[in-house]
This record gives structure tokens, C-alpha cells and sequence, in this order.
């Protein structure tokens, strides 16, 4: 069994301004340094696009848990209705009636895609029950904002230490994560 190297050093940019964030952002990555993330305690439109990361594919999964749900309350349904379960006639109503299922089938819809969508959300952040949360710098949930960039190479850390000076950090600082 190997044991995997779970070392991590890491370069923090911290600002308090988030244009000039989107500036360092986009100056690290045209520079061809690894950005980790970055950490705000608000959203700032247009960061992913700097940061380069690649649209979601969340929609996606969404309509699949949609249809998943349409298609269990029409199976559900048309067993209940037609099956040798328990057929009643329920007002003279014929067995296959369309209009009567839209309002299950929307419904089981909306709560297969609100569960499946919570349970993708927990898969894909690796969030579990009693994980604590690594923070950056306690000032990044009040009113920082923190720009990691891996450190790969030792001699990197002056070449993003001079582009997080140069577009206005307010501090500069090295991380070692060991987990």
C-alpha cells in the first residue's frame, strides 16, 4: 500500500477589492501559475472565467433527476390506475387520463431534482458531517478575499509574490497544507 504525498504549499494574494482581484486573477493564470482557488465572502461576477474554469455540467445531472421522477409518478400512476393492485373508478373518469397526472408528475419532478441535486452537491464538494473547513484566512468570510495559487516549483514564490504586489495586495503570505 502507498502512502500518497499529500503535501501542499501554497501562495496567498489577499485584497479587499474585487476588481482588483479579477486583475490578479487573470495576470496569474496568463503568467501560467496553478490557481487553487479563490476564496470570497461574496460572489464576484466574471472570477470563474478568469480562474478558467469550464462551464457546469449541473444542468445536465438536474434533468436527469427530472426525468427520473417524471418517469417513476407515470409508472406509479399507470400501475395504480390500471394494474391489479386496487382499480377503482373514480367519477367516470377514464384509467389513462393525461390531465390528471401533470400534477404528480410535476411534482415528483421538482422533489427527485431538489434531492438528487443536494445529494450531487455533497458528492462533488467531498462535504461529510463533522468535516471541519480549511480556511485560508480567517478574514475571507468578513470582508478578504483570498487568492491560493499552488507552489510548484520554490522559485515560483517571488514571480507571484511580484504580480499579487503589483495589482494591489494588501498582504502576501505562504500556506503549507499538510493533510
Amino acid at each position: 500500500m502507498s502512502m500518497k504525498n499529500n503535501n501542499q504549499k501554497l501562495i496567498l494574494g489577499i485584497y479587499d477589492d474585487p476588481d482588483k482581484v479579477l486583475a490578479a486573477t487573470r495576470n496569474v493564470r496568463k503568467a501560467g501559475f496553478d490557481i487553487k482557488d479563490v476564496y470570497t465572502p461574496f460572489p464576484i461576477h466574471g472570477i470563474d472565467k478568469a480562474m478558467g474554469i469550464q462551464r457546469s455540467r449541473l444542468g445536465i445531472s438536474a434533468f436527469l433527476f427530472a426525468m427520473t421522477g417524471l418517469l417513476t409518478a407515470v409508472v406509479m400512476m399507470v400501475y395504480m390506475s390500471w394494474g391489479d393492485d386496487w382499480e377503482i373508478n373514480i367519477g367516470g373518469k377514464p384509467n389513462l387520463h393525461i390531465p390528471t397526472y401533470i400534477p404528480v408528475t410535476f411534482e415528483l419532478s421538482i422533489l427527485f431534482t431538489a434531492f438528487g441535486m443536494v445529494a450531487t452537491f455533497f458528492i462533488v464538494s467531498k462535504m461529510a458531517h463533522g468535516k471541519n473547513p480549511t480556511l485560508m484566512d480567517i478574514r475571507q468570510t468578513d470582508d478578504r478575499i483570498v487568492i491560493a495559487v499552488n507552489l510548484h516549483n520554490t522559485g515560483d514564490s517571488d514571480a507571484i509574490n511580484k504580480i499579487f504586489q503589483s495589482n494591489g495586495a494588501l498582504e502576501v503570505k505562504e500556506r503549507d497544507l499538510s493533510i
